[in-house]
């Protein structure tokens, strides 16, 4: 990691009662139970378990999870950490336990992923809290879920979620989360403890029977009559799961989202710092401009402590990163992306951090310096190693089309490889199965896309078109697979990198190849580049690989070779003909 200090007295005025207003509801009793559910949207049915009140705008979040691509993919779990949380010396976390001995088993065991708490691909937006995930919308949460599986009783005992949620410094608490049933139980069966010893069950001031449904709902569970509950920092909830028949085991789950806890703080609890305007993606060139962000903008102290700030680099090669009093500077120093974490400290609490990406794009390849090229690319190539002036491109949807933003460097989580890469991870580019970009050696690479939530969009080139007069542009495209969904290479470039991509016109029409039978080949040559992307410093070309037509089916695996970018080739006026002489 690289990480700078330095010491920064926060000069804005406080705005805590503003930033912190949450949209939760208090419930005002634990017995009551709404009969009439309001629909809050098409296809969801919201329901909470006490007559509700808004919250007063001093409550805070004290814990929230999001389930999103940090949680390993088909793989059991023990223990979830918290991934927010302000209650100072602990984080708040869920035990798992299963009611299968053993748990967790490796994939050889007859048991394997069964009984077992996993991630699961199910969002929304019920209880989301942006406030808990660096105030990023619902939409660009790149949200999941988690599910609980079947059976939920067996020779361990019973499927069991213990979540720990330390109070300290806080009272009058509610717990909210969404849930939904996917044939696997009908109710749910909660109870919580307060004891320092040990947990100490008690359910008998909590419903003990919240309905599920086959659609998500919002529960809400209200503590602030509890005086136990405050300033704790050994509460538990415990929740359990009931049914007809739970020892059944069929691959029926039990799906949560977005658990939260939310408190108001007692008189003399000292805040932590807010993040007030969170930092989003930032995008550089690399060996270009720097990007400079004030953060007394980003954090802000209620009580004006003065605030240490940190930050750490994922990737110290693509990006470099200073502070300067106040000031936090990031300079692009090679082609991909890194996760950066700023972290402010007021001495109190545990530091706030705002995650967020770099994406680096690549320095132009000079064109007075002659040709661009690109004909190779190997799949012995490791993660996060591009072509020099290029970047392989991918998204954070399924089946990319031509709207669709492409703002990820191509790279496969290691949870994510097929079963048949897993002696590869760390390369690639020679994948065999999901979405993936192979290298095909002197046959250029290939795109094909699995619905993996991080599918491809594409390959970029940068040039600097200083120096020339005119750019002819040569490059072939092929049908490796066909398949059922029909894709397509589009040849697309921009100016800023701030600005949407446009197509490049040939007789006013879109330059791409379109899927074809398997072998096919086609090459385009000479396709001039627009008047206005000439005599220009930075100008990116992009072939974009994107969904056309059907939505069944797997998709077509397109190849990208022999681009050459070059100075237009002049064909003489008029040709010489000379006669071939055959000698005996």
């Amino acid at each position: 990691m690289n990480t700078i200090s330095y010491n920064q007295v926060t000069r804005c005025v406080p705005r805590l009662l503003a930033v912190l207003l949450i949209t939760s509801l208090l419930a005002a009793g634990l017995l009551a139970i709404l009969t009439t559910p309001d629909v809050t949207q098409a296809g969801v049915v919201e329901e909470s378990f006490g007559p509700t009140t808004a919250v007063t705008t001093q409550t805070v979040l004290l814990h929230y999870w999001l389930f999103d691509n940090d949680l390993p993919n088909n793989t059991p779990l023990t223990t979830i950490t918290a991934t927010y949380g302000i209650v100072t010396g602990t984080e708040g976390f869920i035990e798992y336990h299963s009611a299968l001995a053993g748990y967790p088993f490796d994939p050889d065991h007859p048991d394997w992923r069964k009984a077992s708490m996993e991630r699961r691909n199910a969002p929304t937006p019920i209880n989301y809290r942006p406030e808990g995930n660096n105030g990023i919308p619902y939409e660009n949460a790149g949200m999941r879920g988690l599910q609980i599986k079947q059976p939920f009783t067996g020779d361990g005992g019973e499927n069991t979620v213990i979540f720990h949620l330390p109070t300290t410094g806080y009272q009058d608490v509610v717990f909210q989360f969404a849930a939904q049933d996917e044939g696997a139980a009908d109710s749910l069966i909660l109870a919580y403890s307060t004891s320092a010893s040990g947990p100490d069950w008690t359910a008998d001031l909590i419903s003990h029977t919240l309905p599920l449904t086959q659609e998500y709902q919002l529960y809400t569970i209200d503590f602030s009559h509890i005086e136990a509950v405050n300033d704790n920092p050994d509460f538990k909830l415990r929740i359990q799961f009931d049914g007809p028949d739970m020892g059944v085991d069929e691959g029926d789950r039990v799906t949560f989202n977005n658990f939260s806890l939310d408190g108001t703080p007692l008189p003399d609890t000292n805040l932590p710092p807010v993040v007030i305007w969170p930092i989003a993606l930032q995008q550089l060139v690399a060996q270009g401009d720097s990007i400079m962000i004030d953060l007394d903008g980003v954090f802000e102290d209620p009580e004006d402590d003065p605030l240490t700030f940190t930050v750490e680099s994922e990737d110290t090669a693509v990006v470099h990163l200073t502070i300067t009093n106040s000031i936090l500077t990031l300079t692009g120093l090679s082609q991909g992306e890194a996760a950066i974490t700023v972290l402010a400290d007021d001495g109190f609490n545990e530091p706030v951090a705002n995650h967020f990406r770099a994406l680096v794009y690549p320095a132009a390849y000079p064109l007075s310096a002659g040709p661009f090229t690109f004909t190779e690319w190997y799949s012995g190539t490791a993660e996060r190693v591009y072509p020099d002036h290029m970047l392989f491109l991918q998204s954070d949807r399924n089946d990319t089309e031509l709207d669709t933003d492409l703002l990820y460097a191509y790279y496969i989580p290691h949870d994510d490889y097929h079963a048949d890469d897993q002696d590869t991870i760390g390369f690639p580019y020679n994948n065999t199965g999901r979405t993936r970009l192979n290298g095909l050696g002197e046959d250029g690479i290939s795109f094909i896309n699995t619905g993996r939530g991080r599918d491809l969009g594409g390959a970029l080139v940068a040039l600097d078109t200083r120096g020339v007069d005119e750019v002819a542009i040569d490059w072939l495209a092929g049908t490796i697979r066909q398949n059922s969904r029909v894709y397509a290479l589009r040849l697309q470039y921009r100016l800023d990198i701030d600005d949407p991509f446009t197509d490049l016109l040939v007789g006013g029409e879109p330059v791409e190849y379109l899927t074809g039978p398997e072998g096919d080949l086609q090459t385009f040559s000479q396709i001039l580049l627009p008047a206005e992307a000439l005599e220009q410093p930075y100008v990116q070309l992009l072939w974009r690989y994107y969904h056309v037509e059907v939505d069944s089916g797997p998709r077509a695996m397109l190849r990208l070779d022999d681009i050459v970018v070059d100075l237009p080739v002049v064909m003489p006026t008029h040709y010489l003909y000379l006669p071939l002489i055959m000698q005996e």
